[in-house]
């Protein structure tokens, strides 16, 4: 199960690592949002299912399930705010004037 475990958190840590660059090298505050938003849902989630499988079940993985239902929850609604936001402000691209 260790094996699984590592391979599941290795890959959430590629997801988040892919979609930190995508911050880093998207102009358009969208395109970043995107980028985050999904890197973030699928890293962290890979991550957090890697560490419940790594510890096995015991009664410390109700809450690493809180914290990704949580996760799950919060992100798509913060997702949303910023990109409403960035809307109604009318936010451009820095070349866009």
């Amino acid at each position: 199960m260790t094996i699984a475990a590592y391979v599941l958190m290795g890959l959430g840590v590629g997801f988040v690592f892919v979609g930190s660059l995508g911050m880093l090298r998207f102009r358009d505050v969208y395109s970043r949002l995107q980028a985050s938003g999904v890197s973030d849902n699928g890293g962290l989630g890979l991550i957090l299912i890697g560490l419940i499988l790594h510890s096995g079940w015991d009664r410390h993985d109700i809450t690493l399930l809180l914290l990704l239902l949580l996760m799950l929850i919060t992100n798509p609604i913060v997702t949303h705010s910023v990109a409403r936001s960035a809307f109604v402000q009318r936010h451009r691209e820095e070349g866009e004037r």
